[in-house]
């Protein structure tokens, strides 16, 4: 079966972007080990060489990513089909939607690729943009089949009106439905008033990457990180918002300092930073027990989770975090909150915890009683470790019933 996956974001070798879509990228690589026949299509804006791309800012940008017509990223194929894009806006005669369109159908033309909706599903995570991937998926006569990961459900369709009134479209005219928590699905039907099917596919996790390391692998990152090796390490990672929980952990870490209980908070933060965090660390007077980290490679995060004795990720909003897995999977006692398809995997004082968000007090106690409770913290760790090698799965375990869904309903096309 070939599957032509169309995600919203993906690594690229430009500064900012080398691991954005790094768990889009991962899913593609299980459907690929099960099987799949999977490229990724990624349609950009055209630009003129230089110096023509030098007379319009946005051709100037597309210049500067140079992205290719096609190439290879860790086993999987990408192409970049090109979007009309004249500029000034006076010689575009058709709008953005229907120029992607066409750039989606031509792509498969120049390519002289004949899609067979027996054998071919175009397959989409949504965004506001995945509406017009769907309606291409159409024109060609193949099924399209959408992803819903998170934001993509709570939050970004209630941004404004028009938003909400594309991903009502998307959700109801989708031939096939996936989610990666039941609650995204439920909470997707909430949204667009519909009670449609749909799957939960979850993310899987490499858990052979991700696992304890050695106590000569932990010192040797700590040395390298100049991070105390005489005090509880507590793990925070996830883009630098308040929505992450920041805040909520900050002030329960300010409390916990006061009553003189020791402890080394590392922060993993990606994206741009949304507010200013290392103020408000330095406010809480928390600055020396405190290391930011921006935007760990990958190939190096399985090294952090090893340095750390708690993972806390008190988020407003999830759908399913990816961290969580990661870190249990590592071992580690998970402290996080009791959102969007956490329960799905947590259970409370079993393999972690759960809490409500935006309670500080909260998670102050229960931060301080694994800080205090080093049995407790093994316990939750071993747990949570063996949930995800012996239930969870990996990518490609996971993936599978991803591919049988994608190739059972093509067959009945």
């Amino acid at each position: 079966m070939r599957i032509w996956a169309f995600p919203s974001i993906y690594p690229f070798d430009r500064p900012g972007m080398k691991w954005s879509g790094i768990f889009a990228h991962r899913q593609y690589k299980g459907l690929i080990e099960n099987g799949a026949d999977l490229k990724v299509v990624i349609p950009v804006p055209w630009h003129p060489p230089f110096p023509f791309s030098k007379l319009h800012p946005e051709w100037t940008q597309y210049a500067q990513l140079n992205y290719p017509k096609q190439k290879e990223f860790d086993g999987v194929t990408i192409y970049y089909p090109r979007i009309a894009n004249m500029r000034p806006n006076r010689f575009v005669k058709k709008s953005f939607e229907e120029r992607t369109i066409d750039a989606i159908i031509n792509f498969f033309r120049d390519n002289n690729i004949k899609p067979d909706p027996a054998t071919d599903i175009i397959y989409s995570q949504w965004t506001p943009n995945s509406v017009i991937v769907q309606k291409a998926a159409h024109k060609l006569g193949l099924r399209s089949a959408i992803l819903c990961i998170g934001d993509d459900v709570v939050l970004y369709p209630h941004e404004k009106p028009a938003t909400l009134e594309l991903f009502k479209k998307t959700w109801i005219e989708a031939d096939l439905r996936f989610v990666v928590a039941d609650y995204l699905g439920r909470a997707a039907n909430k949204v667009a008033g519909t009670n449609l099917p749909y799957d939960v596919v979850y993310m899987g996790v490499d858990h052979q990457y991700f696992k304890p390391g050695t106590a000569d692998e932990t010192l040797q990152t700590k040395n390298e990180y100049k991070i105390p090796t005489d005090k509880p390490v507590i793990l925070t990672i996830g883009t630098a918002s308040k929505r992450k929980g920041w805040i909520e952990l900050l002030d329960a870490l300010q409390e916990i300092n006061k009553k003189g209980t020791d402890f080394f908070l590392v922060g993993v933060h990606t994206g741009p930073l949304e507010f200013d965090l290392y103020g408000e660390v330095e406010q809480r007077g928390l600055s020396s027990s405190f290391l930011g980290l921006d935007g760990v490679p990958p190939a190096s995060l399985n090294k952090i989770y090893n340095i750390a004795d708690i993972f806390c990720l008190p988020s407003h909003s999830e759908g399913m975090a990816n961290v969580v897995i990661e870190a249990m999977s590592s071992g580690l006692p998970v402290i996080t909150t009791d959102v969007g398809g956490h329960r799905e995997l947590v259970t409370d004082e079993v393999n972690g915890m759960l809490i409500a968000p935006f309670n500080s007090k909260i998670l102050e106690e229960k931060i301080l009683e694994l800080l205090t409770n080093k049995t407790h913290r093994k316990s939750l760790g071993n747990a949570a470790r063996k949930f995800i090698v012996e239930q969870w799965g990996t990518n490609a375990i996971t993936s599978q019933k991803l591919y049988k869904q994608l190739c059972l309903n093509s067959a009945t096309y």
